[in-house]
C-alpha cells in the first residue's frame, strides 16, 4: 500500500471523497494507490492538490524506504 493509501484511509475518506476535496480525478487516485502510476512521477501541481486534501506535507505522500527511517 502506498503513502497515499494509508494517508487517505487513517483520514477516513473514500477515494471519491479525497477526490472531491482535491480536484484529482478518483481513477488517477486509484492508479496512484495501486502502483500504476508512480506518485513521484506525478506533477507538482496533482501532489500539492492531494497533500493540502490531505493536511500533510507532498513528501509524506511518498512511502520511505525501509533504510531512511
Amino acid at each position: 500500500m502506498t503513502g497515499l493509501a494509508n494517508l487517505r484511509r487513517a483520514r477516513g475518506l473514500t477515494l471519491h471523497a479525497l477526490s472531491a476535496r482535491s480536484g484529482v480525478n478518483y481513477m488517477k487516485i486509484h492508479q496512484i494507490e495501486r502502483g500504476k502510476i508512480n506518485i513521484e512521477n506525478v506533477t507538482l501541481r496533482i501532489a500539492l492538490k492531494l497533500a493540502r486534501a490531505l493536511d500533510c506535507e507532498p513528501e509524506d505522500l511518498i512511502p520511505s524506504a525501509p533504510d531512511e527511517s
